[in-house]
């Protein structure tokens, strides 16, 4: 009875580590401590402006008060769901035609540009009244959705103009045990039509895929196994409690004896 009871632990114990493995990321990569392994990942490719994008443009000069006119007060900026509105200076909404449009100049086609190519767009233009004009660009609402099988599904926004998707699901505190970690959806906006990219985080070819860098207002979909109550959660719960239990069943056994 005893051996019974001992191969049986020894079998929920190799469960519990097959388990374990099937949760790592990048299986594909060698685990071997001390060993450096280069990864080719995709080219950065610059976000560009899309219609409802919000920037910030900002005109500077030597002469505070000739740059004023160019600059509008105070706009409420919404960063995600749940945060409290930011007061910030000369904010523009990308208009659906694409542009913006500045006090005393008008409008100037923005979208399809990227920050810094905007950026010198608009001071094309300024510097016909500012010569000196310094200007600054900057996209205020770079957001992305976190949904589905993480522990904190919401909309976050994203500071600078750089994030992945494995820094998306930090953010949304990693992925629950339930997850599909080989067909994780990033829905993604394109003019007139949603583009889906499916990306497989078991392998570290993922990180060439066009979808592993996210872009502004990308929703980033992890489903779950189709059997979610039988997965790993219960059988992490059970493991311990069974052994716990099969381990007092051999101490008693042995006081019997």
């Amino acid at each position: 009875m005893k051996k019974l009871l001992f191969f049986a632990m020894l079998t929920l114990i190799f469960s519990a580590c097959q388990t374990g493995k099937q949760l790592a990321f990048f299986q594909d990569l060698n685990s071997e401590a001390g060993k450096k392994q280069d990864v080719r990942i995709a080219a950065y490719d610059p976000l560009r402006l899309q219609a409802d994008d919000q920037v910030q443009v900002v005109v500077s000069s030597i002469s505070p008060e000739a740059a004023t006119m160019f600059n509008l007060m105070g706009t409420s900026v919404m960063n995600g769901a749940g945060s409290a509105p930011q007061m910030m200076q000369s904010v523009y909404t990308v208009s659906p035609s694409g542009n913006i449009t500045i006090p005393g100049i008008g409008d100037i086609k923005v979208a399809g540009l990227t920050t810094d190519e905007a950026k010198i767009a608009v001071k094309n233009v300024v510097v016909e009244y500012l010569k000196d004009a310094v200007i600054s660009v900057t996209l205020v609402n770079f957001r992305i959705t976190v949904m589905g099988e993480v522990a904190r599904p919401a909309t976050y926004p994203v500071a600078g103009e750089k994030i992945n998707v494995l820094q998306a699901l930090g953010m949304a505190g990693d992925l629950t045990i339930y997850a599909k970690r080989g067909s994780i959806k990033v829905y993604r906006k394109a003019e007139d039509k949603i583009e889906v990219g499916t990306l497989d985080i078991n392998h570290s070819s993922v990180m060439r895929s066009p979808f592993y860098n996210l872009r502004q207002n990308d929703v980033i979909v992890v489903e779950p196994f189709k059997r979610k109550g039988l997965q790993a959660e219960n059988l992490s719960l059970f493991i311990p409690a069974a052994t716990s239990i099969l381990s007092l069943i051999i101490v008693a056994l042995t006081r019997i004896r």
